[in-house]
């Protein structure tokens, strides 16, 4: 079997990695120049600890008995739980029910689509 992904489908799948060139860089401008840093006291990760968790999770649900048939006997509000997708913010990795997600396959589709222009 033979699968094609066009460069359309890799640029929504593959992560973009910017270049070098364009990172931030503390203390200097838009075009290189010199500027004041935008610190000021009380601003910063440290002005509210905590905000946002290392580890999010997301809890996949599905209501499998929606519909009028199931509604009449009152278990239209059945819900089941599928697993829970976590993403560690500090690691940047994803997981479906404690399994890395991407992986290998991730690898081998972003290689792919390194070939056809697609970084």
């Amino acid at each position: 079997m033979r699968i094609t992904i066009s460069k359309t489908d890799c640029s929504r799948l593959v992560r973009h990695t910017p270049s070098d060139d364009v990172a931030f860089r503390p203390g200097e401008g838009v075009r290189g120049k010199r500027v004041a840093p935008a610190d000021v006291p009380g601003s910063g990760a440290g002005a509210i600890p905590n905000l946002v968790p290392d580890v999010l999770e997301i809890p996949i649900n599905i209501k499998p008995m929606q519909g009028k048939a199931y509604a009449t006997h009152g278990l239209d509000d059945t819900t089941s739980q599928l697993g829970i997708v976590r993403y560690d913010i500090t690691k940047n990795t994803f997981t479906f029910n404690g399994e890395p997600m991407g992986g290998a396959d991730q690898q081998a589709l972003a290689e792919a689509c390194a070939k056809r222009g697609v970084r």
